[in-house]
């Protein structure tokens, strides 16, 4: 059987590479044969070694040696702005089908060959409808499906929650998930939000999960406060998440931010930016609040109503937990099989 094969050139393992992870290992879970052609370097590999009937060839950011990799599948699927290119090459010198997923809402230049490796594709799939939106302002031609992405079904440890609260007595966790990077996830307005608590409210602590290319920037930000820290890449994300009271996630521009739906599986109430596709996740006053990128007081009220007496988190964790699992990998896996075919 020929192959499904995925491309992506990312050179770190972040959001956009945990959702391929999750589509791979549940299109092996349904027989399918698969191939991951990936920038040799990324976790992806080693993440994805155990998976059943998948072939991982290594790559260079060459988006033509991605592209020759391709050779031999029975369709292809482009992961990220790179592979555009390389699954346009297949096609043109292979005849490979091929789909191409488009996370991101960021406006992109004009280019000739990406308008003619969108119309050539067999399909497109946006992971929201805001991204549907922009990528039709730029490519009126084409009909964007919408398949958005998983939640990644993290498990906690209760041994490891008990003993992040127990570092932090007395505190109430106000917990984010992100790459460190403000110009996306926006982390500089929660820590002008952690120097206005300071004084303000001084039981919440902010916990920072992540690494990224702004840590020292950071880090010089934060300075002397105690009330926040960053906890660099953790593996046990699950056990984070499960220890926070409430979930922050003031990015600056986003596809769907799919750390949300992970937030969600476990209850927690939501502080989120009013950008791309983070409204059709979190809905202001029913499930979580939003609030302008970059707007520190109401960041700061944001947490503050949904931490007071008056709102139901337990009503507001029941919701993000039934909403979240609709966003399954299984749901994802199936819709992209359709356009495979």
């Amino acid at each position: 059987m020929k192959p499904i094969c995925h491309l992506n050139l990312a050179p770190h393992y972040r959001g956009g590479e945990r959702q391929i992870e999750l589509l791979v290992r549940e299109l092996a879970r349904c027989g399918y044969s698969q191939r991951l052609v990936i920038k040799r370097g990324n976790s992806l590999a080693v993440r994805c070694a155990d998976i059943e009937n998948l072939e991982i060839r290594e790559v260079t950011s060459n988006f033509l040696a991605a592209g020759m990799a391709v050779k031999g599948a029975r369709v292809a699927h482009a992961h990220d702005g790179r592979t555009v290119y390389s699954v346009l090459f297949a096609n043109l010198v292979y005849g490979i089908p091929y789909v191409i997923t488009r996370r991101v809402v960021a406006p992109q230049s004009k280019s000739i060959f990406r308008g003619l490796a969108y119309r050539r594709a067999v399909a497109i799939a946006a992971v929201s409808r805001a991204a549907s939106v922009e990528l039709r302002k730029r490519q009126p031609e084409v009909q964007p499906v919408v398949v958005p992405d998983s939640s990644a079904g993290f498990a906690a440890n209760q041994v490891e929650v008990d003993r992040i609260r127990a570092q932090r007595p007395g505190k109430t966790l106000v917990g984010h998930v992100g790459a460190l990077d403000h110009s996306h996830k926006g982390q500089s307005t929660i820590i002008e939000a952690a120097r206005i608590a300071a004084s303000k409210y001084p039981d919440w602590h902010f916990i920072l999960c992540g690494d990224g290319r702004h840590k020292q920037r950071f880090q010089k930000e934060i300075g002397s406060l105690t009330n926040i820290e960053l906890v660099g890449w953790v593996e046990n994300v699950g056990d984070y998440l499960a220890a926070f009271d409430l979930f922050v996630y003031p990015s600056l521009h986003e596809a769907l931010g799919s750390t949300l739906l992970d937030a969600m599986q476990f209850g927690l109430p939501i502080v989120a930016s009013n950008v791309g596709g983070i409204p059709e996740l979190v809905e202001d006053g029913v499930n979580g609040r939003l609030v302008e990128p970059e707007n520190v007081s109401q960041l700061v009220a944001g947490i503050a109503e949904l931490l007071g007496a008056d709102f139901d988190r337990e009503e507001i964790g029941r919701r993000n937990q039934a909403k979240a699992s609709q966003f399954g990998a299984s749901t994802m896996a199936h819709a992209y099989v359709a356009l495979y075919t």
